[in-house]
């Protein structure tokens, strides 16, 4: 019987995985019936990782003192059935003949997982916080609102328009490390608008000219003017919204079954 572990650098320790490898890993393969430990290493994996699995082999060897285990470690020419278990286990980041997948790292597939899933629903949000402004009291085209509302609207989505921010970040550095291109790309368009959105907002009281009549506590604004500030932000949200959103459907078809 053969069983499977693969290194985990950030626990130190080895733990069994009987369905899935990628090509980060380190894997041991353990033939339990001719006693012998073969140690694989994934074509991304690194020399510093590869340096700390071997180190602890051992200690997975102790893990069953009823077997006197040898250790074989090659990178190619494994036996025919541990060659087919390595064929099996990596067959899961195979999407068709000779696509591969790009992430080849669990935590970076769930990291991503939920940030783009934020990047999408937080500029929503923030969209229908400033549409909450088609609910002011409105008389004779021009809408009332008091300073504290005002300024409750626009710091609201400034929060939501700052972390939207962060996270497109944090994308791209992920981007980076799997050399991923459209993660790179989507996410600097999304960065780079979030920051134009974020100083557009920031003018605060400077956003409208406000109609003869308003007072510090009191302001006064076109209908029309609310409707072209919401048609303005709703296009600069979708330049980035929409190919984020394709790519969290996209993303979601590919790696599903590494995210639960």
């Amino acid at each position: 019987m053969l069983k499977t572990f693969i290194y985990d650098e950030s626990k130190s320790h080895w733990i069994e995985e009987e369905h899935r490898l990628l090509s980060h890993d380190i894997c041991a393969i353990l033939d339990e019936e001719k006693e012998i430990i073969y140690l694989w290493s994934g074509p991304k994996s690194k020399k510093g990782k590869f340096r700390k699995a071997y180190s602890q082999v051992k200690e997975l060897i102790s893990s069953f003192p009823q077997l006197n285990i040898q250790f074989v470690m090659t990178k190619k020419n494994f036996p025919r059935e541990i060659q087919t278990k390595l064929e099996s286990l990596l067959e899961s980041i195979k999407l068709g003949k000779n696509k591969v997948l790009k992430f080849s790292r669990f935590i970076t597939i769930r990291i991503y997982t939920i940030t783009i899933i934020a990047t999408v629903i937080l500029p929503i949000l923030s969209f229908l916080n400033l549409s909450l402004s088609l609910g002011w009291s409105v008389s004779n085209g021009t809408y009332q609102v008091n300073n504290i509302m005002y300024d409750n609207w626009i710091n609201n989505s400034k929060i939501f328009t700052i972390i939207t921010l962060i996270l497109f970040s944090i994308n791209i550095i992920i981007g980076i490390v799997e050399n991923e291109h459209q993660v790179i790309m989507f996410s600097l368009n999304g960065l780079i608008i979030s920051i134009g959105l974020l100083l557009y907002l920031n003018q605060g009281t400077f956003l409208f000219l406000f109609q003869e009549g308003w007072t510090l506590t009191n302001y006064l604004i076109l209908q029309k003017d609310i409707f072209i500030f919401l048609v303005l932000i709703l296009t600069a949200i979708l330049i980035f919204e929409i190919p984020n959103i394709y790519k969290l459907i996209s993303f979601f078809k590919t790696y599903r079954k590494f995210i639960f």
